[in-house]
């Protein structure tokens, strides 16, 4: 992407779509499902409470007129927690389907390419010594 589309104020709003299409995925579809991915409605709802918050707390920073260098760190920290728990959840739940972890599997990678664009955006807003 541009880097001058992304910048400090409207990659919230990125996260906040991304988040709130990973919540409609996690807690709206994927249970319909469970019997293709082995993945248990309890499971899905569970994973669904971190885009449930991270959409939220997006969508405020992207909505306040002053936004901290905490706010995109924050935001950053929460999408590597939910691609380490998403992949706890891949190696320790049993009976999950190849569609299941290749749910799981492509929810990491997009974290992780959403932290990179993140860090990115970050390093160029805060500077690259910024933390």
């Amino acid at each position: 992407m541009n880097q001058k589309i992304l910048n400090s104020h409207n990659i919230f709003l990125v996260d906040a779509i991304g988040a709130l299409l990973s919540l409609v995925l996690t807690a709206g579809i994927l249970p319909l499902l469970s019997n293709w991915t082995g993945l248990q409605p309890n499971v899905l709802y569970f994973l669904a409470v971190f885009p449930l918050l991270y959409c939220v707390f997006s969508f405020v920073c992207y909505k306040l007129t002053s936004r901290r260098t905490w706010m995109l760190l924050a935001i950053i920290f929460a999408n590597v927690l939910y691609a380490l728990v998403s992949g706890t959840v891949m190696l320790t739940v049993q009976g999950i389907t190849t569609w299941g972890y290749s749910f799981l599997l492509a929810e990491i990678l997009v974290l992780l390419g959403v932290v990179l664009i993140e860090w990115s955006v970050y390093r160029r807003s805060f500077g690259k010594t910024a933390i």
